[in-house]
């Protein structure tokens, strides 16, 4: 995700808004040129350190960051900057989905910067173990994308071997490569692409055409993935080697307990799921820190007419 900028707010809900975002988030203070001045029990327990080793820290030290000049030039122009920020301490350090606001002194010079987190470290984990499972999925089923007009887009190293191609040799073509010239013109072959076209996933047991003729039997599914609007915008097909019983082929050199199974997709949308699980993730870090702060805003505003 990258860094978003916001322009002056007013000046006493803003102080209103931080002051109650200090006890719900994780808070570390930082003077103007970077280092750590102060840090909440929240922030410190992401570091994994005491706050004596965490004081006096400079920025660099503390904050992993993709661009930490065009982070401090916003800042030095007084702008806030959000940002989803790796926080590196004491062992593997965490994950946060950050603000930071800066604060201007004398000659609306940057004067020191207050960052406030939401610890997102859970979440980005169960997304790296998605994302290490849906690896190891692909290494040992063949995955294909398709067009929806059928061309082949990309194939993974297990396709590729099952079928007795390299990639060059097939991307850019159509499906049909895979099929007789009979079954290519079928109205079943249309059919199944149309329906594919239109949103549908297919699955079962197919009789496919390996390099030279090579008659190959797969079980697989094809997922259309869909876009935000929900419309289809390519097919992912997911597979394994079977004989012509249906029953699994196990790799030459791969030990039972190492065999790949069919991983069934009921859903059409859960490989879209899949590939977009990071960029969704942090879409919802960000819905969550913003329910926080609305909830922190009614808590505010309920003191003050109190």
């Amino acid at each position: 995700m990258g860094m978003v900028f916001w322009g002056g707010r007013d000046a006493r809900l803003a102080r209103s808004t931080l002051a109650a975002l200090g006890r719900r988030f994780a808070v570390a203070e930082l003077t103007a040129d970077g280092a750590v001045r102060s840090a909440n029990k929240a922030f410190l327990a992401v570091l994994g350190v005491t706050a004596d080793a965490a004081v006096g820290q400079p920025f660099q030290a503390v904050f992993a960051v993709d661009d930490a000049e065009h982070l401090w030039r916003a800042l030095g122009r007084g702008e806030e900057v959000a940002d989803v920020v790796r926080v590196k301490g004491a062992g593997q350090g965490g994950w946060l989905q950050a603000v930071y606001v800066p604060r201007m002194g004398r000659g609306n010079r940057l004067d020191a910067i207050t960052v406030y987190g939401a610890d997102i470290t859970a979440e980005r984990g169960r997304v790296a173990d998605v994302s290490e499972r849906q690896q190891t999925t692909d290494e040992s089923q063949g995955v294909v994308e398709f067009s929806l007009d059928g061309m082949i887009l990309n194939a993974n190293s297990a396709f590729l071997k099952t079928m007795g191609y390299r990639l060059d040799e097939i991307q850019g073509k159509h499906h049909s490569l895979f099929v007789d010239e009979r079954e290519s013109r079928s109205d079943a072959y249309i059919g199944f692409w149309r329906r594919l076209r239109s949103g549908l996933h297919d699955a079962g047991l197919y009789r496919r055409l390996g390099k030279g003729d090579c008659v190959v039997w797969i079980q697989a599914t094809y997922n259309p993935i869909f876009d935000a609007d929900g419309r289809p915008v390519k097919i992912m097909k997911y597979a394994v080697e079977k004989n012509a019983e249906g029953l699994q082929i196990a790799p030459a050199a791969a030990p039972a307990a190492t065999q790949s199974v069919v991983m069934p997709i009921a859903d059409p949308g859960v490989a879209h799921v899949l590939d977009m699980l990071d960029s969704v993730a942090a879409r919802a870090n960000a819905l969550s820190m913003d329910a926080a702060i609305d909830a922190a805003l009614a808590e505010q505003r309920g003191q003050e007419d109190a």
